[in-house]
């Protein structure tokens, strides 16, 4: 793996033992918790992140096949550090969205399961990055629900920031008035 994957992969490693630091401890009544009916509890944000998760490595697929329509050269930079290439995007992703019908939690799944489906689809996507380290991945790109195109490497952020910002949705929940003790 390049230095700038590893970098990449090392940063949404560490957003997600975050998020897992924010339930840690959580009992099932706590996981199941709504705060309001409108919401989802953080079982829900769980398999959503899950589902979230498992589409960034079907993405990385895709990129495999732009990367060969392209003959994409070897990344001419491997030990530049990307890590602010979502900065622009900072106030984008701060906005509260309704998540794609494709990553949205419709069912219920235990949180169990949804943590479950989060590991196996974290070791995916760090094994599609190191595939995908070779290449120059500012040439391959896919639309962001919100945010519009995005390249390789905001892609692969994304997948960390993601987990951040609901995270930060777990936090508040937590924190709401009538939350299980």
């Amino acid at each position: 793996m390049t230095k700038k994957i590893q970098e990449i992969a090392d940063k949404i490693s560490d957003y997600r033992e975050a998020l897992l630091g924010s339930i840690t401890g959580l009992s099932e009544a706590q996981v199941n918790f709504k705060p309001d009916e409108d919401q989802w509890a953080i079982a829900d944000i769980l398999h959503h992140l899950a589902l979230a998760d498992e589409a960034n490595v079907k993405l990385s697929g895709l990129f495999f096949k732009q990367i060969q329509e392209q003959s994409a050269p070897a990344d001419p930079s491997p030990d530049e550090s990307v890590l602010d290439c979502m900065d622009k995007f900072r106030d984008g992703l701060n906005v509260k969205a309704k998540a794609p019908e494709r990553v949205a939690p419709l069912s219920h799944l235990p949180a169990q399961e949804s943590l479950a489906r989060l590991r196996a689809s974290r070791e995916k996507l760090i094994e599609a990055m190191n595939g995908l380290a070779a290449y120059d991945l500012s040439r391959v790109s896919f639309p962001h629900p919100l945010l519009g195109p995005l390249n390789g490497y905001q892609w692969l952020m994304i997948a960390g920031l993601h987990e951040s910002r609901h995270a930060a949705q777990i936090d508040r929940i937590k924190s709401a008035e009538g939350f299980p003790g």
